[in-house]
């Protein structure tokens, strides 16, 4: 697995590449929680090009949240593979998290009180 991170807008972006799962989860939550130790409570996980997706990558991604949601920190979550969206919807992640078509999208709404869920995105899911 490859991590990118970078920043823009105010927003650290950690963007995985590749597989989620019980072999790379410990380094994703290293990157992650390393930036949530240096006080950078507000993150996007852009997870567009992720290709796979394991429940201890689940169980991270909301590990991450938590974490977030206990120090005020804003995270929104780029899904745009059908199956990884798929996956979010079974466990009703998409429900919870903020979760955006895209990094263009993420950045222009994360701001906004509230969570923000594409319907027409996802109806197709359905």
């Amino acid at each position: 697995m490859e991590i990118e991170v970078e920043e823009k807008e105010g927003y650290h972006i950690v963007s995985p590449v590749g597989e989620l799962d019980i072999y790379t989860v410990p380094l994703f939550r290293k990157v992650v929680l390393k930036l949530e130790g240096d006080r950078r409570h507000d993150l996007i996980l852009d997870l567009s090009r992720l290709t796979f997706i394991d429940s201890s990558g689940l169980g991270s991604l909301i590990e991450i949240w938590q974490k977030l949601q206990s120090v005020d920190g804003e995270i929104a979550y780029v899904v745009s593979n059908p199956r990884i969206l798929k996956v979010f919807k079974l466990v009703d992640l998409d429900k919870v998290f903020r979760v955006f078509p895209n990094l263009g999208r993420a950045l222009q709404d994360v701001g906004v009180t509230g969570g923000y869920v594409d319907e027409e995105f996802f109806s197709d899911l359905t």
